[in-house]
This record gives C-alpha cells, sequence and structure tokens, in this order.
C-alpha cells in the first residue's frame, strides 16, 4: 500500500494568513480534512482549497464549541473513512510555515522506523523596528507574513507528524477524550524520528490582529491575551532573538537538520535558549 501525507488542519480566525500557508502547503500534502471555529472569512478560504477533501465546524465536534487538541480524533476518524490506515498525517496550523521538505521528512523517518516527529519551532514576533512596515490602522504594507516578519526566537519543540500504524498489532492508534496538551494520537510506534525538522510560526503577524487575538476565547488562541504588540522577544520565556536576512530563502544556522549531530543535542540546545519556569 502506498503511504499518503495527509493534513489535520486546525483554524481559528486566520484569513489573513491563511492563503499564504494553504499555497505553501499544498504541494506537500495528497488530502487536507480541517476543523475549524472562525467568525472571519477562514472557512470560505478553506472551501477553495483543491485537496480539502473534508470540513468539520468546532459546534458539530464540542461541546459549546471549546475545542481541544482531542478532538482532532474527528479528523482522524474522517480522513481514515476515506483512505484508510496506515498513513503519514502532518499535524497543521494556519499560521505555521514548514522549512525542511515534509515529504522529505517522512521518507527519512520511514528508513529509521520511527513513528513520530518531533519539529522544532522557531517564534516570530513583531520587533520594536517592525513597526514602520504598518499604516496607521496597524495593517501591513507588506502582504506576505514571510517576507514581512523576520524577527524570530528559537525555539520550541512539538510533534508535527505521526504515522498512524502501532507499534503492536494489538494496539491502537487513537486520542483519548478530553485530553488537552499532547497534539498527536497515543499508540503509534514508540521511536522518535533521529532529526527535528524546523518550521516557522508565526503567532503574531500585525497590530491589528494581535490586538484582536488578545480578545479572542476560541481554539488555536493560546497565545492570546494581553501584551505589547512590539517585544525584543517571542516571549517572556526566550533568552534571544534573531532576523532573517534573507527570509525567503532561510538559514537556521546551528539549528538546520543537516547540521544537527543528535536528538539528544538538540534538546540540549533548548534548555539553554529558554528560561527555567
Amino acid at each position: 500500500m502506498k503511504r499518503l501525507h495527509i493534513g489535520l488542519l486546525m483554524t481559528y480566525n486566520e484569513a489573513d494568513v491563511l492563503p499564504e500557508m494553504l499555497k505553501a502547503t499544498l504541494p506537500h500534502v495528497d488530502a487536507i480534512f480541517a476543523l475549524d471555529g472562525s467568525s472571519d472569512a477562514t472557512p470560505e478560504i478553506l472551501q477553495t482549497c483543491p485537496k480539502l477533501e473534508g470540513l468539520l465546524f468546532d459546534r458539530d465536534v464540542a461541546q459549546g464549541g471549546r475545542v481541544r487538541d482531542h478532538h482532532r480524533a474527528e479528523l482522524l476518524k474522517a480522513a481514515r473513512a476515506k483512505y484508510g490506515a496506515g498513513h503519514w498525517y502532518s499535524l497543521l496550523h494556519a499560521d505555521e510555515f514548514t522549512h525542511d521538505d515534509p515529504r522529505a521528512v517522512i521518507s527519512a523517518a520511514e528508513l529509521e522506523g520511527a513513528g513520530f516527529v518531533n519539529w522544532l519551532a522557531m517564534q516570530f514576533f513583531l520587533q520594536p523596528d517592525d513597526a514602520a512596515l504598518y499604516d496607521a490602522h496597524g495593517q501591513p504594507l507588506e502582504p506576505s507574513v514571510q517576507r514581512r516578519v523576520t524577527w524570530y526566537s528559537p525555539f520550541w519543540v512539538e510533534v508535527r507528524q505521526f504515522l498512524d500504524e502501532p507499534q503492536f498489532a494489538w494496539q491502537t492508534v487513537a486520542y483519548r477524550d478530553g485530553e488537552h496538551g499532547r497534539v498527536y494520537p497515543h499508540g503509534t510506534r514508540w521511536k522518535p524520528f533521529s532529526k527535528m525538522p524546523v518550521l516557522k510560526h508565526y503567532p503574531y503577524r500585525s497590530p491589528v490582529q494581535v490586538n484582536a487575538k488578545a480578545q479572542d476565547a476560541g481554539f488555536s488562541v493560546a497565545h492570546s491575551g494581553a501584551r505589547a504588540v512590539f517585544t525584543q522577544t517571542a516571549g517572556n520565556i526566550y533568552r534571544s532573538a534573531r532576523q532573517l536576512q534573507t527570509p525567503l530563502a532561510p538559514d537556521f544556522m546551528e539549528f538546520e537538520r543537516s547540521r544537527q549531530k543528535s536528538l539528544l543535542e538538540t534538546m540540549w540546545m533548548q534548555r539553554r535558549l529558554l528560561k527555567k519556569p
């Protein structure tokens, strides 16, 4: 059986970035199943996606429309109903762009017999010097978030890919009802991929978007709440910030997958770059 690469996408009021994200993502996936709870144009944009195979809404899967991580089970169920089990999945967000090729990562993970892949998230933010890139109303003068937002703090680690195949035949790959904080299901192969590919995360994209996000109460607003629009790092937990000199051909230096020596060493880099709680 040929393994497919299927995206499980969760969205919430991200019409400003979703078209750019879909354009960058579509070449790397065979199909997308989405769960949305937006009040902006996000669902209309999703419905124009040529690889969208299923669209669910928060109100249909969660009591009160409050979606948690375990509700990805509904997307996985819909994907299995159409394509069966045994495929690779990427956990997609509208404000994330992969730096490494996800299909190449899957091929490498397959060779190792891995069941899931940790990705390094470079957390992009609005630096004080960026104020000149927005008009008096806080709207961006440059449409592309990848061209416009160039400052980032490294980094956060989270699973973004998994294989829908259990470690043992008697196991099942499944999300646990009520669980939040774990984005991929239980029961996958235990072995992680030995490297951490890089993704670019843009939770903060413009003054108008940051201010609107602070008022939100839906899913995918983990970074919401009152905060300064322009800051020196992506958040209080980060020790440093860097700027991409060539945003459309970025080089993340020691974090590049080809330069990583081991999973353990990369995790140790994370400890040095994050402040202790």
